[in-house]
C-alpha cells in the first residue's frame, strides 16, 4: 500500500526533510511493514514562512486549489490514499469530490477517534495568535457536529511559541512533549477525557518523544498525534475498500468528460 502525504506548502530544503524523516520513523510504529509513505509538496503555493498567509481567506483559497491539484496527481500516479498534513483539513472536502481514493484529514480522523476513547475531548494547536486558528478549528468541530463532545473552549494554544517548538523540537522532541503535558493537565481540569494534538508538527514531536498518554491521579488520558491517527485511518480505509468493497465516500464523482469540460474554464490542464 502506498499513502501520499500532502504538505500544504512548498518544500523547504532541510526543514521539510527533517519533518518527513520524523514522520516516517513515527509511522513505522503504527503502519504495517508493507505500507509505504511518500510526501508531495505544492509546486506553486504558500511557502509556510508567514502564518498570516494561511490565515488570509483569499491566499488560503489559492493555496487550497494547488493542494487539490497535488491530490489529483497522486491519484493518477496510483497512490492508494492521500493524507493532508494540516490540522484544519484544508482541501479535504474538495479533493474527495474529484478523486476515487480515500482522502484523510488529521482533524476529522483524530476528533472522531477521540469520541471513541472518551466522553469529552479538547485540542491543542500551534501557538499562532492573531491568525484565526482557534476560530477555524472551532468551526471544524461544529461542521462535524461534535459540539456536545468537547469541553468549553476546546481549542487551546500550545504553551510554547510556534517558532520555539519547531526550532527546539527537532533537537529535543521532549521539549514539545513537555509543553503538551502541561496543557493536557489544563484541559483535563476543564473536563477533557482525551486530548488531540491538532498540529502536524507538535503531534509528531510527541510521538517521537514517546508521549501517547498522561497519567493524572488514577486516570490515564489518551493524547492523540493527529498525523499518526490520519495515516492509520488512511490505511484502514484502503483495507476496507479492498477487502469488503466498501466505498470511502458516497459523493458522486465527476466523469472524465466533466473534468475535460470544466477544468479548461479555469486554465487547468485536462
Amino acid at each position: 500500500m502506498n499513502i501520499c502525504l500532502v504538505n500544504a506548502s512548498q518544500w523547504i530544503d532541510g526543514f521539510h526533510d527533517a519533518w518527513f524523516n520524523m514522520l516516517q520513523n513515527n509511522f513505522r510504529k503504527v503502519l504495517r511493514p508493507d505500507t509505504e509513505v511518500a510526501m508531495k509538496s505544492l509546486k506553486a503555493g504558500l511557502k509556510g514562512d508567514n502564518a498570516f498567509d494561511f490565515a488570509n481567506a483569499y491566499f488560503s483559497l489559492l493555496n487550497k486549489r494547488e493542494l487539490v491539484e497535488v491530490i489529483i496527481e497522486a491519484a493518477k500516479e496510483g497512490f492508494d490514499a492521500a493524507v493532508v498534513m494540516v490540522g484544519d483539513d484544508t482541501g479535504v472536502k474538495e479533493a474527495r469530490a474529484v478523486v476515487n481514493i480515500p482522502v484523510i484529514g488529521p482533524g476529522e480522523a483524530s476528533m472522531l477517534l477521540a469520541c471513541q476513547l472518551g466522553r469529552k475531548f479538547g485540542t491543542i494547536v500551534a501557538n499562532l495568535p492573531d491568525t484565526g486558528l482557534i476560530a477555524t478549528i472551532e468551526e471544524q468541530i461544529r461542521l462535524h457536529g461534535l459540539q456536545d463532545r468537547v469541553i468549553p473552549n476546546p481549542v487551546r494554544y500550545d504553551v510554547h511559541a510556534f517558532t520555539d517548538t519547531w526550532e527546539k523540537g527537532f533537537q529535543d522532541p521532549k521539549f514539545a512533549a513537555d509543553g503538551v503535558v502541561e496543557e493536557t493537565k489544563s484541559l483535563v481540569a476543564d473536563g477533557a477525557d482525551v486530548v488531540v494534538v491538532l498540529c502536524c508538527g507538535i503531534g509528531p514531536f510527541c510521538t517521537a518523544a514517546g508521549l501517547s498518554k498522561v497519567e493524572i491521579g488514577s486516570r490515564c488520558i489518551p493524547v492523540l498525534d493527529a498525523t499518526a491517527v490520519a495515516a492509520k485511518t488512511a490505511e484502514m480505509a484502503v483495507d476496507l475498500r479492498e477487502g469488503l468493497g466498501l466505498p470511502f465516500t458516497s459523493v458522486p464523482l465527476p466523469t472524465e468528460q466533466d473534468m475535460r469540460r470544466v477544468r479548461p474554464l479555469f486554465g487547468l490542464p485536462t
